[in-house]
């Protein structure tokens, strides 16, 4: 009996293009909700609280602008005044001098204006320091990150204590954070403790610290969006195997080149270089795993005729793998 080819049914570029656009879109929907919960895994700075004592600094800082404010090198420059207020029968001016940045350097300080303030004086000095701070990169790019800068001074009696509030932390109006804002501050006082350590032995040591608490959060959504579009259009490349008569294999094969090549690229741009994997890597994994579930279904598919039907569930299960894969390990990781 002879038998008759039946040549191999092909998925329409509509309903390709419609599954692209409704995963992109929820998505898109999902994350731009999740751009505005701050959430930070940035490591928790503490201080030992200090004893009550009627001797007291204020420490407070007006921060002018940041001429680099570059997360993703963990590098920052703010032009800022930072401010004193102190009884001079207590604490002298000298000592009051004697402040610096922990983490950083005070690349220029100077000369100090004296207010009075009742029986106390406030001391101002404008300051333009660099400095970095301990972060947390995993959930990249859709992380938010808390920076802190550290104001010390090692020659504070031991019976005077710095103070403030967040009240004492203020922002110039027209300052601008290129594709981040500051959603939130805070400032805690207290003692760090030192352990110095000399032929086998330990020395304790301590310093009066005063961490300020910028709590930043993205506003410039492009990094995501283009990771998530490029990624999305590496598993639209690969399903175009269900819409084409030639070999499933070497379609799907220019999808994991062309994902390949994304990922080189990628390392060499925005993403921190940290021994740990972040969230665009498990985005990227979850690609890579629908385009070789990709090459298994047009394998499968490739032979039967009347097949519409799954190949389009190959194609929606598919992308709700990515989808889902994507949300769930936000959730988790966050």
């Amino acid at each position: 009996m002879p038998t008759y080819y039946q040549p191999n049914e092909k998925i329409g570029a509509l309903f390709q293009a419609v599954t692209f656009a409704i995963a992109f879109i929820c998505l898109a929907l999902f994350f731009s909700v999740r751009y505005h919960i701050f959430i930070t895994h940035d490591p928790l700075i503490t201080l030992t609280p200090t004893q009550q004592s009627k001797k007291h600094v204020v420490v407070g800082l007006h921060v002018a602008h940041f001429s680099q404010f570059d997360i993703a090198q963990n590098k920052f420059v703010m032009d800022g005044t930072v401010w004193f207020l102190f009884d001079p029968n207590e604490t002298s001016l000298d000592t009051i001098k004697k402040f610096n940045i922990f983490n950083g350097s005070i690349q220029h300080v100077s000369d100090a204006v004296i207010i009075d303030h009742n029986d106390s004086k406030i001391a101002q000095f404008r300051i333009r320091v660099e400095f970095h701070t301990p972060l947390n990169y995993r959930m990249f790019p859709l992380d938010a990150h808390r920076i802190n800068l550290i104001i010390y001074n090692r020659f504070l009696s031991d019976d005077v204590i710095l103070q403030s509030n967040k009240n004492d932390i203020t922002f110039a109006d027209s300052m601008f954070l290129p594709g981040w804002k500051i959603v939130g501050h805070d400032i805690q006082t207290g003692i760090k403790e030192l352990t110095l350590e000399r032929d086998n032995k330990q020395y304790s040591d301590k310093q009066q610290e005063a961490i300020i608490a910028f709590d930043c959060e993205r506003t410039d959504p492009s990094i995501m969006i283009n990771i998530l579009l490029t990624l999305l259009l590496m598993l639209f490349l690969a399903m175009l195997t269900f819409s084409s008569d030639e070999d499933s294999v070497l379609i799907v094969t220019v999808g994991i080149v062309a994902l390949i090549g994304y990922r080189s690229v990628m390392q060499s741009m925005t993403p921190p270089q940290v021994s740990y994997f972040i969230y665009s890597d498990y985005m990227y994994l979850f690609a890579l795993a629908g385009v070789i579930i990709t090459l298994f279904g047009g394998i499968v598919t490739r032979d039967q005729s009347s097949s519409t039907f799954i190949k389009k569930c190959y194609i929606i299960g598919i992308y709700s793998f990515f989808v889902a894969a994507c949300i769930i390990s936000t959730l988790i990781l966050s």
